[in-house]
């Protein structure tokens, strides 16, 4: 072979490998750059969420068995003739019970304020709390994230009015020591008129997760005919130990 066609042989081929070498690590940098799984643990549960999509709830603090988010930027809102304004946002987190425990109940309270100035104005806040077990997937329980009190209108832009919402789901019925969380997460505002305001701000997620210790699990009692087997065993080798005695 030419000397002239071998080098550019070699050159294509160390050309594509190096394109390759480099493709994989920029690819590999950027994975990991991009999704963090990040592991808390509180007093009975560990959390575990991917820290790059967090989105608008921020990242949280734990508490005991609570994780406590502080959004800054999760607002819908509507001035003058604008219309209406959506925003929304969705969480997975992993809760597993610590020591052998199970997960009893999952609670979720949430707290903002709004401003609904106008008759056309309007703000609301809802959503869903889903938990599915992890080792039965099909396992699973939901609840609606609903305010406490409806939502006023104000004769005034300020002050501002306070509002708070729950969902909880009770899944100690799963017997499960780790779930899947899904907070979903609803703001709305509306405002058709000049002069009028559609404002609302979530402020505040507060994660509860309960777990049952070990110690506290139901044990499964033995039916009655385990109890007469083993004693019929014993008595046997009592007998086979008495002949080989004599």
């Amino acid at each position: 072979m030419d000397i002239s066609c071998f080098n550019l042989v070699v050159g294509v081929f160390m050309n594509k490998r190096t394109k390759s070498i480099f493709l994989f690590m920029l690819f590999a940098f950027f994975g990991n750059s991009q999704a963090s799984i990040v592991t808390v643990n509180g007093t009975n549960v560990a959390f575990s969420y991917d820290d790059a999509l967090l989105d608008l709830f921020g990242a949280p603090t734990v508490a005991g068995d609570q994780l406590f988010f502080t959004p800054t930027a999760f607002t819908a809102k509507a001035i003058g003739t604008a219309g209406f304004d959506f925003k929304n946002s969705t969480l997975n987190i992993k809760a597993t019970a610590l020591n052998g425990g199970t997960i009893d109940t999952v609670s979720l309270t949430e707290r903002g304020d709004y401003i609904s100035k106008g008759d056309s104005s309007y703000v609301e806040a809802g959503g869903q709390l889903r938990v599915t077990d992890l080792n039965a997937p099909l396992n699973e329980v939901t609840d609606a994230i609903t305010l406490t009190a409806p939502v006023v209108k104000q004769s005034a832009f300020f002050p501002t009015q306070n509002w708070q919402a729950f969902a909880d789901a009770n899944v100690a019925g799963f017997g499960t020591s780790s779930v899947n969380i899904t907070i979903e997460n609803i703001l709305v505002a509306l405002s058709n008129a000049f002069g009028e305001l559609g404002f609302i701000e979530k402020k505040g997620v507060v994660l509860g997760v309960s777990a049952l210790p070990f110690d506290n699990i139901t044990p499964v009692p033995l039916p009655a005919s385990i109890w007469l087997f083993g004693t019929a065993l014993f008595g046997l080798l009592g007998y086979s130990k008495r002949i080989n005695f004599i």
